[in-house]
C-alpha cells in the first residue's frame, strides 16, 4: 500500500504532470509534488498533496524532497541542461533510497542515433538504465495537443502549417500518456522495461485538417512548408537557435515517417483504448471556435 511521501511527482505543472495529479488524487493515492518556487501554475489543494519547492539544478531541495520517496515521476522541460540534470537526480534518488523511478522520455531517444530532444532523454534514460533502480521508460509520440498551440492560427486563418509532409504519425492524447504513468505508478510491474506510446491511427495531417472540418463547420487546410522556412520562421518569432535546431531534427524524422508505427501499449496497460483525435477534436471543441 502507498501512503503518504511514496511518490515524488517530477513535472506534475505540464500537460501529462497536471493530468496525472488529478489522476492521483482522484484515485485518493497520497504524493509530494516537486514545484520550482517561481512557478505561476496553479497547484492542487488537497490533503493527498504536500507540495515542497525546488528545482533539478539545486540538490538540497532535492534530497528534501526525495526524502522517504519510494517511487519517483520524472519529466524534466526540453534544454540544454535536460540529460545532464536528469542524469544527476537519478544519482541522488538512488542515493535517497528510492525503488524505482517512472521517467516520461521521447520517442527520438530511441532512434539510433537519437535526434533533436531525444538526446538529451538518451543520455537520462541511459543513467537510469545503468542505475541500481527499477525503472520504466515511456516514449510517447506526437502530442495532439499540439493543435491546441495551433488553435489561434486555426481559427483566424483556418490553417494547419506543419513541415510534415504525407507522413503519418500516430498522434497520442498526453491524457492517455497520463493514465499510463498513474497505472504504473499504483501498480507493481513493468519494472525495467521501455514503451513506445501512441494513438490508435497513423493519420497524415491532412486527414487532421479533414477531421477539424467535418467537426468545427468551417475548411481547414493543411499546407507543408519546407523543414528549414519552418525553421527560419521561429528563429524570426524569437525561438532559440538550438530549439530550433532540435525541432527541425525532429520534423525530418517525422516527415520520414518514424512515428507512424501503431503500439498498443496503452490500452494493454491501462484497459482503456487512447483517444483519436476526432474524439480529441470534440472534447477541445469550444478551443477552436
Amino acid at each position: 500500500m502507498l501512503n503518504q511521501h511514496d511518490i515524488l511527482i517530477v513535472g506534475g505543472t505540464g500537460r501529462i504532470g497536471s493530468e496525472l495529479v488529478s489522476l492521483l488524487i482522484n484515485a485518493g493515492i497520497c504524493f509530494r509534488i516537486l514545484v520550482r518556487q517561481q512557478s505561476a501554475a496553479q497547484l492542487p489543494q488537497h490533503e493527498n498533496c504536500e507540495i515542497v519547492h525546488g528545482d533539478l539544478t539545486e540538490s538540497s531541495s532535492l534530497e528534501v524532497a526525495l526524502s522517504g520517496i519510494r517511487r519517483v515521476f520524472l519529466l524534466s522541460r526540453d534544454q540544454t541542461r535536460q540529460g545532464e540534470l536528469e542524469s544527476h537526480f537519478i544519482e541522488l534518488a538512488e542515493r535517497a533510497g528510492v525503488e524505482k523511478m517512472l521517467k516520461i522520455s521521447a520517442f527520438a531517444a530511441g532512434l539510433q542515433p537519437p535526434a533533436g530532444y531525444g538526446i538529451g532523454h538518451a543520455m537520462a534514460e541511459k543513467a537510469l538504465m545503468a542505475s541500481g533502480l527499477a525503472w520504466t521508460i515511456l516514449r510517447p509520440y506526437m502530442f495532439m495537443q499540439n493543435f491546441l498551440d495551433l488553435a489561434e492560427l486555426i481559427k483566424s486563418r483556418h490553417l494547419v502549417p506543419l513541415p510534415m509532409g504525407k507522413a503519418g504519425i500516430a498522434l497520442i492524447d498526453a491524457r492517455d500518456v497520463a493514465l499510463v504513468a498513474k497505472t504504473l505508478l499504483s501498480e507493481e510491474g513493468h519494472e525495467n522495461t521501455v514503451y513506445n506510446l501512441s494513438g490508435p491511427a497513423a493519420l497524415q495531417m491532412s486527414d487532421c485538417a479533414d477531421i477539424l472540418t467535418g467537426i468545427l463547420g468551417y475548411a481547414v487546410r493543411y499546407r507543408s512548408p519546407p523543414v528549414w522556412l519552418t525553421g527560419l520562421i521561429m528563429r524570426m518569432q524569437g525561438v532559440s537557435a538550438w530549439d530550433v535546431n532540435m525541432r527541425k531534427q525532429l520534423f525530418q524524422m517525422i516527415r520520414e515517417g518514424g512515428e507512424a508505427g501503431i503500439s498498443n501499449h496503452v490500452e494493454r496497460i491501462t484497459g482503456c483504448q487512447p483517444r483519436s483525435f476526432e474524439k480529441f477534436v470534440r472534447e477541445y471543441q469550444q478551443v477552436f471556435q
